[in-house]
């Protein structure tokens, strides 16, 4: 009988009590999460990375670069990396900023400016990768192309 009544009786109150009324109010709360870094870009998922592919399989000799290709690929590496890391550490602290302002009770009409600026490096982040993508895949032949759409798609299984 104890068992049937008192035992889920317990439970539910365990359940109910805040976990600030165990521990007190002056008890160290525990800490967050940090958050994770978030990509730099306005779409985060389904454009692939090929300079981070083509650094896994640039000496694969099914994809056979060529040297000269190999310059070319690094030249757009290169500009690509130096362009997002340039935009990189303004989006994350503009994008810190809004958060703070934001849990700190800042009202979105306030905010909105900043959010626009974010918005803006994203985009331009965005137009970035988009360019790497383009000029990747004007270097590349056909059949390379299919190699590395195929070497992205077993990655993603």
């Amino acid at each position: 009988m104890f068992k049937r009544l008192i035992l889920p009786s317990l439970a539910v109150a365990v359940l109910l009590v805040p976990a600030q009324a165990v521990s007190g109010p002056g008890a160290p709360q525990p800490k967050m999460k940090a958050a994770k870094k978030s990509p730099p870009f306005l779409i985060t998922s389904g454009l692939p990375h090929y300079t981070m592919v083509l650094k896994k399989v640039w000496n694969d000799p099914a994809l056979a670069l060529s040297p000269e290709q190999k310059s070319r690929l690094l030249e757009v590496r290169k500009a690509t990396i130096a362009a997002v890391m340039e935009l990189k550490p303004k989006i994350a602290k503009l994008q810190r900023a809004i958060v703070s302002s934001a849990l700190k009770g800042g009202e979105p009409a306030n905010l909105s400016p900043d959010v626009d600026r974010l918005a803006a490096l994203k985009a331009e982040a965005t137009k970035i990768h988009l360019r790497c993508i383009y000029d990747t895949k004007k270097i590349l032949t056909p059949s390379q192309q299919a190699y590395i759409d195929g070497f992205i798609r077993s990655k993603r299984k």
